[in-house]
């Protein structure tokens, strides 16, 4: 099930830029793909809803940017 797309192309691009460090990290991906691609890998996990952002608290340094989280935290794809 696709979810609605980021509301705009720069959250879109750096949430999937932030998935796709997570991937070469070693982060499982959370859906099956035929791509081994981090970045083509990511840029779908943000597409389907899988992955978002987590603004910050106000009374965060501003330098610890937005954080991803993946909605099925813990849990590998099955």
């Amino acid at each position: 099930m696709e979810m609605p797309s980021v509301e705009n192309k720069f959250k879109f691009i750096s949430i999937a830029a932030a998935r796709c460090q997570q991937l070469q990290r070693g982060a499982r991906p959370r859906i099956e793909t035929r791509s081994h691609k981090p970045t083509t890998v990511a840029q779908e996990e943000v597409r389907l809803g899988l992955v978002a952002a987590r603004e910050p608290d106000a009374s965060q340094d501003p330098a610890q940017a937005t954080e991803i989280l993946t909605h099925t935290e813990g849990s590998d794809v099955g």
